[in-house]
């Protein structure tokens, strides 16, 4: 099954599993791969690699360790640690948890991938379970009865608690910027993508990819197709220069999206 993931990813995650048993033998008992890796919209240089670890403990012990193992690895591998247990209460019941963000461990870390978001990603994930010198690929058969309910209604909030949050404070900091000012590629990429994928999760009550997305929302706001076609072409490696037009732009795009999460 190491087929369904990018052979870049599958080597890179053979390698930190084998690494990650050496120096916390027994805590991982499985780790299910999710996110744009399984989604087929990884992109070198661009993604991070999303991993649930699901523990057979308390791994306390075990995270400084891993802490340096999560620094070191390149693209950087990030996820969360949960037991079995925790996985079958959701989301809702979870304060905090172990999670990796951006390569840096966090050991009672809220919100994050402690959303149903994530729990509706475990359906669609590959697992991998270490065998001896190798790891194992293969489909999960997770299946969590609220998820595709949680997953919605956790995309309406989020839109609204944080998406307007970033919108107003985006608009702020480019408001003196003439129009053919330069912007950052990374803001531009992450204001435009990141609340459509959560309209289309509110229509579809799935979690797709953030290319997936920007098509869905090219054909709801043809408008905007230009803009979400370059973003999509950087965050694939083809890099393109942004203006504070276009930051503009994704702030329009953005007001559109909270607007569909409030009606």
């Amino acid at each position: 099954m190491s087929e369904q993931l990018p052979a870049p990813v599958a080597d890179a995650l053979t390698q930190f599993l084998l690494e990650q048993r050496r120096i916390a033998p027994g805590l991982v008992s499985r780790a299910v791969v999710t996110g744009s890796a399984v989604a087929g919209d990884w992109h070198p240089g661009v993604s991070d690699i999303d991993v649930v670890f699901v523990v057979t403990r308390d791994p306390v012990d075990d995270l400084p360790a891993l802490a340096e193992l999560h620094a070191a690895s390149d693209p950087h591998i990030d996820g969360v640690y949960l037991t079995e247990s925790e996985i079958a209460r959701g989301p809702d019941v979870i304060e905090t948890a172990p999670q990796v963000v951006e390569g840096v461990l966090v050991s009672q870390l809220p919100g994050a991938q402690l959303s149903w978001i994530t729990w509706r990603e475990l359906e669609s994930g590959v697992q991998g379970i270490v065998d001896g010198g190798d790891v194992i690929w293969s489909p999960v058969a997770d299946r969590h009865p609220k998820a595709a309910e949680g997953v919605v209604a956790f995309s309406r909030q989020n839109l609204q608690d944080y998406w307007q949050g970033i919108g107003d404070g985006l608009e702020r900091e480019i408001a003196d910027r003439p129009d053919d000012g330069p912007i950052r590629a990374e803001t531009v990429r992450w204001v435009a993508l990141g609340p459509i994928r959560l309209v289309a999760t509110i229509d579809t009550g799935e979690v797709v990819s953030k290319t997936a997305a920007a098509s869905y929302a090219a054909e709801r706001w043809p408008e905007h197709a230009e803009l979400l076609e370059r973003v999509v072409r950087d965050r694939a490696g083809e890099r393109q220069e942004f203006t504070a037009a276009d930051g503009r732009e994704a702030v329009e795009l953005l007001r559109k999206c909270v607007a569909v999460a409030e009606s």
